[in-house]
C-alpha cells in the first residue's frame, strides 16, 4: 500500500513538473517581444468588449441548457407499482427506501394482500408521512 501511495505521489510530481516546464518554455515575456507590447497597447476597448459579451452569451446558453435538462428530467418521472415491484425496484425507484424498507413493503404485501391506495404504503412499519410525501408522485397501485 505504501509503495502504491509513493508511486502516485511521484506521478503527481512528475505531472506538475511537466506542465510547469512546458508552460514556461512556450510562454515568452511581453517585455522580450516588442511586437507583443504594441499589440497589447493597440488593442482598444471595442475589441475587448465583444469578447466579454460572447463569453457572457455562452455562459447564458449553458445555463439555459442545464435548466431545460432539469425540466426534461422532471418530466421523465418513472412510476413504481407497489403491488408488483421487487425489492430492488422499490429500493432503486423510491427515495429514502433501501433494501430493508423494500423488503418490508414486499413482506407486507405478501401477508396482507395488494395495496388499495398509494397511501396504504404508510401501513408498512418504517414508512411514514415523510417518505410517502417524497414519493407520492412516483407510487402507483395497479393489480
Amino acid at each position: 500500500m505504501v509503495m502504491k501511495k509513493g508511486f502516485f505521489v511521484l506521478l503527481a510530481l512528475m505531472a506538475v513538473f511537466f506542465f510547469t516546464s512546458s508552460l514556461s518554455a512556450s510562454d515568452t515575456k511581453i517585455e522580450d517581444n516588442p511586437k507583443k507590447i504594441n499589440d497589447v497597447k493597440s488593442k482598444s476597448e471595442t475589441e475587448v468588449k465583444p469578447e466579454i459579451e460572447s463569453k457572457e452569451k455562452n455562459d447564458a446558453d449553458a445555463k439555459s441548457d442545464v435548466e431545460s435538462k432539469e425540466k426534461t428530467d422532471a418530466v421523465k418521472v418513472k412510476t413504481i407499482n407497489i403491488n408488483t415491484a421487487t425489492v430492488d425496484q422499490l429500493s432503486e425507484g423510491l427515495m429514502k427506501v433501501g433494501l430493508k424498507y423494500g423488503a418490508a413493503i414486499v413482506k407486507y404485501r405478501e401477508e396482507n394482500g395488494p395495496f388499495q391506495t398509494p397511501e396504504d404504503i404508510k401501513k408498512v412499519k418504517g414508512i411514514g408521512d415523510k417518505i410517502f410525501e417524497m414519493n407520492k408522485n412516483v407510487i402507483v397501485v395497479k393489480d
